[in-house]
């Protein structure tokens, strides 16, 4: 929902001069890319995987909706140009699917953008979700020493020789790497139960995290206030919590994240037709309107498209053994 507000502020012209920018900017990655790396220790832990299974689950879980998203968007580029021809290069389309940065002129400004310009984070968790799978063909007690050690060596040369500018090694040695090893560290912590401060320490680790989020100084500052919330949050006094709409909400982040932009690019055409100059309450408005119509777009694509497709192809090619 971080990712959803900044990019409505800059949908329609005028809104983002009425209300200011976004605090957190586009922090909301860094919050996924932390998690993303937890998440992966923990449910490795306590079973073995085998390096097929894992990629397997991964591709279901991520590249159905993605193809979905993708044809859609060139299936809308066509439809604007009157089906004149291509809009997009088959290597630009073999490229976003296949999750293999490419540098590209869309969104206005040239940069490594995919065809769905939010695919730009998949390029990233796609390789981290290849290099933690091969991890799980090695010995249980030298998998996370050694993919921390392969991602620190891969930032470290984009660090000392970069920037790149082959998109290739511009991605896979970025610094933003560390963030899914942040992610593994914790979830080894908290694993071995080392998660022992009291609440106090944890409800002043979110807020401390969230006011790093916000910061125009440095990534390494922003990526450690994402380590701070996830890690405060695992507090057990706050990860008992249950409420059924956020717990819906999470279940359909991944759609959220992949539909907003059709919703947005909707929604601003109807609202400029009825409201052709922006005021502040016009803004405001607009704002609560984008937040709540991508979310239950989200959910809904989440509840009938994905799930759906998500859990018959995993009956189907990944049968529980």
């Amino acid at each position: 929902m971080m990712v959803v507000w900044v990019h409505s502020l800059y949908v329609i012209p005028g809104v983002v001069e009425k209300l200011g920018e976004s605090y957190f900017g586009g922090s909301g990655v860094d919050l996924f890319f932390v998690i993303s790396g937890f998440i992966m220790v923990v449910t490795t832990a306590a079973k073995d995987v085998t390096v097929q299974r894992f990629f397997g689950l991964r591709i279901i879980r991520v590249v159905p909706l993605y193809w979905l998203a993708t044809l859609a968007t060139i299936a809308y580029a066509a439809y604007r140009h009157s089906f004149k021809g291509l809009y997009y290069t088959p290597g630009e389309i073999a490229k976003s699917l296949l999750f293999i940065p490419y540098v590209s002129g869309g969104g206005g400004t040239v940069g490594v953008w995919p065809i769905v310009l939010n695919g730009w984070t998949l390029n990233y968790e796609m390789f981290f979700y290849a290099l933690f799978a091969l991890s799980l063909a090695a010995p249980r007690r030298l998998r996370l020493p050694g993919l921390v050690l392969a991602l620190g060596l891969l930032a470290v040369v984009g660090r000392l020789f970069g920037p790149f500018a082959n998109p290739l090694a511009s991605v896979y040695t970025s610094s933003l790497l560390l963030e899914f090893v942040a992610g593994m560290i914790l979830a080894d912590l908290w694993l071995r139960d080392a998660q022992r401060n009291g609440l106090f320490l944890s409800l002043l680790a979110i807020a401390i995290g969230f006011l790093c989020l916000g910061s125009v100084f440095s990534r390494f500052v922003v990526a450690s206030g994402a380590f701070l919330v996830v890690a405060g949050c695992l507090h057990p006094r706050i990860s008992r919590l249950q409420n059924r709409p956020l717990l819906e909400l999470g279940n359909a982040s991944y759609a959220i994240y992949l539909v907003h932009d059709f919703v947005l690019a909707a929604l601003a055409w109807a609202w400029l037709w009825v409201f052709p100059s922006m005021t502040w309450a016009s803004s405001v408005c607009f704002m609560a309107a984008a937040l709540v119509l991508c979310a239950a777009a989200g959910w809904l694509c989440y509840r009938f498209i994905e799930r759906p497709v998500t859990s018959r192809l995993r009956a189907t090619l990944c049968p529980r053994a």
